[in-house]
């Protein structure tokens, strides 16, 4: 498999970083911004299942710079 990078909801739309401003007690309903322009990205919820439907729980990941990158 090629290495790809995430993006989707998870990559700011703005800045183009994933950077996220997650409260310790986020729940689902939980608003999240971009913690490099504060710009709002969506909720807990659906930045969650945007994660998994890239696979974000299987494969191994690298964080560099701001983005997460597909390895294997």
């Amino acid at each position: 498999m090629a290495t790809k990078y995430l993006d989707h909801r998870l990559e700011c739309p703005y800045c183009l970083t994933i950077r996220l401003r997650i409260p310790d007690d986020a729940r689902p309903e939980t608003p999240i911004s971009c913690d490099d322009c504060g710009e709002y990205l969506g909720t807990w919820d659906e930045l969650q299942t945007d994660f998994e439907k890239q696979g974000g729980h299987n494969g191994v990941f690298r964080l560099e710079k701001g983005r997460i990158q597909r390895i294997r």
